[in-house]
Formats: structure tokens, C-alpha cells, sequence
């Protein structure tokens, strides 16, 4: 084994929360920033990229989503590749489990869409696990301080397509709430490379930790290290005091004067725990999965001129409105082109890049919606190790059809999505909203368990107990001194948005503990109150809505 290095803090994971931690972290202290993907470190030019992102993005085809075989673990070229089984009628069957696997992880490859939590999420976590603390209040300065520093803004109505347009005076007509999008992208030229999901932006315009928080970091003199696949945390009796990972098939040794993070992920978080034998401690560990099933609408409208490509693909979303005019468990974000060809969702079709962009130029008339179903019925969990990993999110019951509410919920979107895009003309929608209720409910059934659920959470959650929950109200194990989990595990219970936002905010709010009460270190005023120099937020950027 080589020789073992010292530092600070140790945080295994560059996406989301552990490079936005790093950020934060880095200037009070020595810290070791790995991931498992490449690091393409060139200095961020927003709005044109540099030649290695944009060598990277253009390449990424169908072979990046799939698993490379690899003895050693279930990754491909940009993204692990993990089994999941959601359907209780073919017990046998799994899907394929894509999550991120390059420095500035989730939060490179994810849509830009920026949405707060619900009112209803922040009163069920502490229903949950009890925890004390995660209230919108308490938040409210991390979420500003993440929007500064992510150029999160609204994106102005002559940036949006004519579909999205549209749409929304259509849905506002028949009584449906719709919000603008607030994205972080900063100098976007709407390319329309990226798809909806699951594609780094090339023009480095997608404001992920990898061109804002990891830069700062490398500048306090943090060090990353690439392709670093972390399998163990090391600890001394109950305290955690460094970890081994493996890179170029050598294993190598770093210790932790302070604070190992763990920040890999809800799927690679839990699975570098249960390696390193901390289950037997924490039974909760990898329990209590809940994700987002998903599946797009797709609308055949007449004429050519609907301008799918322009925007931010996502321009707007609204939650699935009930007979009563309150908002079901149900997200929709619109309109972009062929919303149905996505990496997470259809990466069989191979349309990537510029074959992409040629195939929304030739079917202009396509436009379509994407629905999140937020708060599943279900718990699912994760097991395993490193090398092996299994997901279960058992959505489908032993008839194949998805769980009640989670079926009902996407039905009525489907409907009403149908409805609004049937009155700006639309000659045909899929799935067909007519459809006899049977039919449609498998078809529905059959996407989502063929696809998987997008959205991880919750499966190291944060509560007041280890009966439980996995780590404290701080992130902070409740078994192993000096580890935290600082990511989309810690969330105590499903929300009602995509999670990046939340993840940002829950790792900023760790990088104060950190700095005062891990490194002992007073935050200095600009670090305490944050940057909001880049903020364009309207004024209804953030409204409530009510449940």
C-alpha cells in the first residue's frame, strides 16, 4: 500500500454536496477532495467551454450509460451502473441504475432546474425522524447562499420556446399554477445538447461545484484526486480516522486528522458504509430509500414552429392540480423536445450530442412534459458492497401495476397534461391519455419499472435517534466519531422537488459545522453571509404551494 497521507478532512464524493462542502471547507483547513470519475480541470469558460469538457460532452454516446464489465465494479466510462429491482411480479427482473461518476458529479450532469421543497416536506421531516432543526427557517440563508453562488436565476420569457409559452397560458387558464424555472446556468447559448438530463453542458454554462466550489477549493489549497474508487473507511474503535481507495488497481491509505465525509450519494454512500462494516453498528444504513419515478409525455403538434430546442429545455413546472384545485404528489416540468429520450430514462435510442440535435430539427413538432411522482407509498433500500451492489424500490406489486398512489398520481398527470397540449392543437399525446384506464395504467407501470426512479434519498437519513435515522441533525454519524454523510442520503424523508437545490443548501449549512465545531475555526464575514452578487431571483421565484 503507498504511503499514507494526512489531511484535515477527507471527503469521498465531488458532486453535489461533498464539492460544494470543499468549497466551503478548504479555506480553514487541509482537506482531500476524492471521486471515483475523471476530473476535467480546466479553468471554467462559461458559454464556450474549453476543449476537454467539450472533447468529453460531444463524445458521451450510448456506451458512457452502460457498464463496462469491469471486475471491480459496476461502472461505466462517466456513471456507475447499479442493478435495481422495482417490480414484485418479475422478481428477476432489474432495471439499470444510473448515477454520476465524474468530479462535480449530480450536480454536472443534472437538468438546471432549480426547485425548492414544499412547505408539506419540511413539516415531514421532523414527522419522520424527528430531527431537530431542517425547518425552512433554519435553511432559508443556505439556500440564498447556494442561489449566490450558483448564478441561480429565473430565466426571462423571450429565452423560452413557443411550446412552453403556450403552455402555460393554456394550464393558467384552466386553473393550474405554473412557475418559471430558476436555473444555474450562467452565459447559456440554448444549444439544445443536453437533452433534458443526464449530459455535462460542453459551453461550461451549467454552473455545477465543478466550475464554482471545486475551483475555490484547488485555490485554498485543497487536493483532489481522480478516478479514486473509496472502499473503506478506516476508524480506531468507534471513531473514523481516514480511508482506503483504490486507484490505478494500487490501494492507497489517507488519514484524517478531523472528519472523514462521506458524500458519494444516497446509492454510494450507504454501499461505502455497509463495505466498511458499519451496518452491523447501524441497522438503518441504506433503509428508507425514496426516489422519484418518472416518465415523460410526448405531444405531436401541428406545424413545425414550437422551438423545442430553445430555453432552457425546462421552462416551467407545475404540480399536478386535483379535482379540488390543491396540488397532488406530482412535479411537471416543460416543454422541451422528444422528453421520452433521455440517458436516465431511454438510453437504448443512442441519440446523443449533435445526432441529437439533428434528430429535434428533423421533428419539430414533438414537445412534451417530464412528471416526477415526489412521495412514493414505499420505502426501498440498499444492500450490498462496493463491487456488488443491489438496489431494491419494489414500486410494482406482484400484478405489475405500480402502487396505488403512485399510479394514481401519475395518471391524473398524464390526463391533465394531455388536456393542456390537446387544447393548443395537439393531434396525438403518449402515453394516450384516452386510452381505456387499464391500458394506460400498464403502460405507465411498464416505463417506470423498465426505467428505474430518479431522485435517490434518505437512505443514511438525519433524526434525533439511531433507532431510526443514520446521522444526527449536523450529518454527524450517530455510531462513528468524526464521519458525516453530506449528501442526498441525509435527507430525512422524500421532497417535492429535484434535489439539488436541497442538496446545496444541506451542505452548506454542514460547511458552518464543520468550520466552528470540527475545525474550530471562527467564519470569516463574507463566508458566513455568502456572495449573492450573482442572484436574479423574481420576486415569485420561490412561491409556496400549498398542501
Amino acid at each position: 500500500m503507498a504511503a499514507v497521507d494526512s489531511y484535515d478532512v477527507i471527503i469521498c464524493g465531488a458532486g453535489s454536496g461533498g464539492g460544494f462542502l470543499a468549497g466551503e471547507v478548504a479555506p480553514y483547513g487541509s482537506v482531500l477532495l476524492l471521486d471515483a470519475g475523471p476530473y476535467l480541470s480546466e479553468t471554467p469558460n462559461p458559454g464556450v467551454g474549453t476543449p476537454e469538457r467539450r472533447k468529453f460532452s460531444t463524445q458521451m454516446n450510448l456506451g458512457t450509460y452502460w457498464s463496462d464489465g469491469s471486475s471491480s465494479s459496476p461502472h461505466s466510462k462517466a456513471f456507475y451502473a447499479y442493478p435495481m429491482y422495482m417490480d414484485e411480479s418479475a422478481p428477476a427482473l432489474n432495471t439499470v441504475q444510473r448515477e454520476p461518476r465524474l468530479v462535480g458529479g449530480g450536480s454536472q450532469i443534472n437538468v438546471g432546474a432549480w426547485v425548492r421543497p414544499r412547505l408539506v416536506d419540511w413539516d415531514g421531516f421532523g414527522n419522520e425522524t424527528s430531527v431537530q432543526g431542517w425547518t425552512k427557517t433554519a435553511f432559508e440563508p443556505y439556500f440564498q447562499k447556494a442561489e449566490g453562488i450558483l448564478n441561480v436565476h429565473r430565466d426571462t420569457r423571450e429565452n423560452w420556446n413557443r411550446a412552453s409559452v403556450l403552455y402555460e397560458q393554456a394550464a393558467l387558464r384552466m386553473g393550474i399554477p405554473v412557475f418559471e424555472e430558476s436555473s444555474n446556468r450562467k452565459a447559456c447559448i440554448f444549444c439544445g445538447h443536453r437533452m433534458n438530463a443526464g449530459m455535462p453542458c460542453k459551453y461550461d454554462s451549467l454552473m455545477s461545484t465543478l466550475m464554482t466550489q471545486i475551483p475555490k477549493a484547488v485555490r485554498n489549497g485543497a487536493k483532489v484526486v481522480d478516478m479514486a474508487e473509496v472502499v473503506q473507511v478506516l476508524t480506531d474503535g468507534k471513531k473514523a480516522t481516514g480511508v482506503i481507495y483504490r486507484k490505478d488497481g494500487q490501494l492507497v491509505q489517507a488519514t484524517a486528522k478531523k472528519l472523514v465525509v462521506l458524500s458519494a450519494g444516497a446509492i454510494g454512500t450507504p454501499i461505502i458504509m455497509m463495505t466498511s462494516g458499519f451496518h452491523r453498528l447501524n441497522p438503518n444504513i441504506g433503509n428508507y430509500l425514496r426516489a422519484h419515478p418518472g416518465i415523460p409525455v410526448d405531444a405531436i403538434m401541428p406545424g413545425i414552429d414550437w422551438n423545442t430546442d430553445r430555453g432552457y429545455q425546462w421552462n416551467a413546472y407545475h404540480y399536478t392540480m386535483d379535482d379540488n384545485g390543491e396540488p397532488m404528489d406530482a412535479l411537471v416540468h416543460v416543454s422541451a423536445g422528444f422528453p421520452a429520450n433521455t440517458p436516465w430514462v431511454a438510453s437504448a435510442v443512442g441519440t446523443f450530442g449533435y445526432p441529437y440535435k439533428d434528430l429535434m430539427r428533423q421533428y419539430r413538432q414533438r414537445v412534451g412534459a417530464f412528471i416526477f411522482q415526489l412521495k412514493p407509498n414505499m420505502y426501498g433500500r440498499v444492500v450490498g458492497d462496493i463491487d456488488n451492489p443491489v438496489i431494491y424500490y419494489r414500486v410494482a406489486d406482484s400484478t405489475g401495476l405500480l402502487e396505488p398512489k403512485t399510479l394514481n398520481d401519475l395518471v391524473a398527470s398524464v390526463r391533465q397534461i394531455s388536456k393542456v397540449y390537446k387544447s393548443l392543437g395537439a393531434l396525438t399525446t403518449y402515453p394516450k391519455a384516452d386510452d381505456p384506464d387499464f391500458i394506460l395504467k400498464r403502460t405507465i407501470s411498464q416505463f417506470v419499472t423498465a426505467s428505474g426512479a430518479l431522485h435517490p434519498q434518505s437512505t443514511c437519513r438525519a433524526g434525533a435517534s439511531p433507532k431510526n435515522s443514520v446521522v444526527d441533525t449536523n450529518c454527524m454519524s450517530h455510531d462513528i466519531q468524526n464521519l458525516m454523510c453530506c449528501d442526498a442520503s441525509a435527507i430525512p424523508h422524500h421532497i417535492s422537488s429535484n434535489p439539488n437545490a436541497m442538496i446545496m443548501a444541506l451542505a452548506a449549512r454542514a460547511a458552518d459545522f464543520v468550520v466552528t465545531n470540527i475545525l474550530g475555526k471562527t467564519l470569516r464575514p463574507n463566508e458566513a453571509e455568502g456572495d449573492f452578487s450573482g442572484l436574479q431571483l423574481a420576486p415569485q421565484a420561490h412561491a409556496e404551494v400549498r398542501q
